[in-house]
């Protein structure tokens, strides 16, 4: 009995000792706050290479896309041009070179998309505060291209009423227009066309009137248009 009265002495003396009640918390919650810091850090190391990898695949099927569309690339090689941005832009952020892993590119032909999925492998600044020491950090991206042929008819205002500074802007908005639907072609395969007529009362057209201008002998031909039966040009007059 004596035995046992001393070890419950011995333990309600311990339950009662309140000496190094502060380390004690400081240790809990310290362990608290360093998983807390570690977890954190880990989940914004995902959100930026996240960030960066959907930056970097946007722009690599957007850059196909765009060159599908003007003729530059074939179908055939929306692949490797997906790569090639892929590996030229493998550092953005906080990624690191060759990082990238490519794992899926569809060109649908009947829908006029690129669709390209990526990822890649994170290992994590803080291991011991997460399930793994690495983890996987997926991306995708569609975007859409064209085909298709354009051909583009301007009119132009080039009355009396345009004197002035209204022509002069009106020449310079036309040729940057034109600019900007013939650039970035493949000579080769033009897909665009731009035609521009003039609205006036009469047009000089200078040198090009022996093979371009179609003239009219009589009322019957008002309606014919330039290709069909016997065209007559200003240099057969």
């Amino acid at each position: 009995m004596r035995r046992f009265g001393g070890l419950v002495q011995a333990i309600g003396g311990f339950a009662g000792d309140r000496s190094g009640n502060f380390a004690v918390l400081f240790g809990i919650i310290g362990s608290v706050l360093a998983l807390s810091v570690g977890f954190a850090v880990n989940l914004s190391q995902l959100y930026n290479v996240k960030s960066s990898l959907q930056g970097v695949v946007d722009a690599a099927v957007t850059s196909t896309a765009r060159d599908l569309t003007t003729g530059v690339i074939s179908e055939t090689d929306a692949s490797k041009s997906v790569q090639a941005f892929l590996d030229a832009n493998s550092m953005a952020g906080i990624l690191q070179d060759n990082q990238i892993v490519l794992d899926n590119l569809v060109v649908d032909r009947t829908a006029k998309t690129v669709q390209a999925d990526a990822h890649v492998n994170v290992n994590y600044y803080f291991p011991l505060f997460s399930t793994g020491g690495m983890q996987r950090v997926p991306a995708s991206t569609t975007a859409l291209y064209s085909d298709k042929q354009i051909e583009v008819a301007m009119m132009l205002d080039v009355t009396g009423s345009m004197a002035g500074q209204k022509i002069i802007d009106l020449r310079a908005a036309a040729a940057n227009a034109v600019d900007s639907f013939l650039g970035g072609q493949d000579p080769a395969n033009p897909r665009v066309r731009v035609s521009i007529v003039p609205y006036a009362n009469s047009v000089n057209a200078g040198a090009l009137a022996a093979s371009s201008v179609y003239v009219e002998t009589s009322t019957s031909q008002r309606k014919q248009a330039p290709g069909n039966g016997a065209v007559q040009y200003v240099s057969g007059f």
